[in-house]
Parts: C-alpha cells; structure tokens; sequence
C-alpha cells in the first residue's frame, strides 16, 4: 500500500497543480500555451525547468525540424515532449505529451489511474473504455474548461460524431494517430487533456497524458481535411 500511495502521489504531482489553485491546465508543471522565449504568467520556460523541474530531470534537448519541439526525461520513467507553434503565433506549445513507464511491482489500479486524472483535471467530459480478455483501455477527454461554453459544446458535439463508441474500433489506435488523422475524430478547435492508458489483469504499466490544442498545432501542420 506504501509503494501505490508513493505511485499515486507522483503521478499526480507530474500532471499538475491542484485545480482549485490554477484552472490552467498543465502537465509537469508546464501549462498548454507556455511560450518557448517569453513569459506566461510570469513565468518563463527556462525558469519552470531550472526552478521547479531540475531536480527530477535527466536530460532535455531541443529540435529545430520538422517542428521545433523539445524532448526531456525524467526520474521515474516519465518522458515530455513539447511542440511548438509557428513563429506568428508566438511559439506557443500546443502539444504537451508526457508517457510514463511503471516498473514492475509498481503498476497501479485502473481506479487508481483513472482517480489521477481526476484529481488533476476534474471530472471528463467524455470516457471511451474497451475491454478484451484479461486487458482492457481506457481514454478519457477533458475540455478545456477556460473556453467559452459555446465553444466547449461545438467540440463535444464533434468528439460524439467523429470518435468511436465503446462497441467499434479499439480506441487504443488513437494514442498512436497523427495529427490529421485526430482532427477528424475531435475537430480542428478541440483543446483540452486527452489522458490514455491499457491494463492487463488489472494492472497499469504505462500512461499518457496529453495537453493539445489543435488550432494552435494548424499554425504549423497542415491538418485541412479532405
């Protein structure tokens, strides 16, 4: 029980800050929108690295091509990546995807994990799950809250057409699509957290957290759809 809470309270503190504290939505510290160069609230990218960050962090690169974007690893089998958007738009990430790896012994519940994200995102707006055999998937979707409520209806709207129920294709493709082929499922205005793992005999071994903002991401993918 000492090693799940230890998990539990690790998984939470790399997503975010509580959201009463902040309706931001961030992971690892860093909130969707944090510019590459300039300050966000005051605070600098560089700063969240060297401040709150350095001490669990292993190494950091950044890559200019195709997107300029930066991969880090950390301690406790946690990876980042950042994307930035175009030079226009300020260099703004748009995409926040952290992947976690659980060593043996130290899986988690899917209750537990699926606790994590609320605790750290609030409530989903929407929750696609699929189980086969001794495994199953779960991918949950939470709208930005800070978006006009109009807005916020549109993307649910588009999510309920485009994406699969719990009875078609395995939603675990998703976790791997590109770009265009996301658009299509939760619509070019979609932004907010997409949070996916898979069990296997009612463990969790990895988990993806996700902070994308696909309009931002337009700025520098071509995600026009035929």
């Amino acid at each position: 029980m000492r090693v799940l809470a230890v998990v539990t309270s690790i998984l939470i503190a790399a997503s975010s800050v509580a959201i009463a504290e902040n309706p931001r939505q961030r992971v690892m510290n860093i909130p969707l929108d944090m510019p590459l160069d300039d300050p966000l609230d005051g605070e600098f990218l560089e700063g969240i690295y060297q401040e709150k960050l350095n001490d669990v962090l292993k190494d950091s690169v950044l890559i200019e091509a195709p997107v300029q974007h930066i991969n880090s690893h950390f301690t406790e089998g946690r990876g980042l990546e950042l994307w930035f958007s175009s030079k226009e738009d300020g260099r703004r990430v748009f995409w926040a995807h952290l992947t976690q790896v659980l060593e043996a012994g130290q899986e988690i519940t899917p209750e537990t994990a699926l606790a994590n994200f609320e605790a750290t995102y609030g409530k989903p707006d929407r929750t696609f799950e699929t189980k086969s055999g001794d495994g199953g998937f779960w991918l949950l979707i939470r709208i930005d809250p800070q978006l006009p409520e109009n807005r916020r209806q549109a993307i649910l709207k588009q999510i309920d057409a485009g994406m699969p129920n719990s009875d078609a294709a395995p939603i675990s493709d998703f976790a791997f699509m590109d770009m265009r082929d996301r658009v299509k499922l939760i619509g070019p205005d979609f932004r907010g957290a997409i949070y996916s793992f898979g069990a296997f005999r009612g463990k969790v071994a990895g988990i993806q957290t996700e902070l994308l903002d696909m309009v931002r991401a337009h700025s520098v993918l071509n995600l026009t759809v035929p």
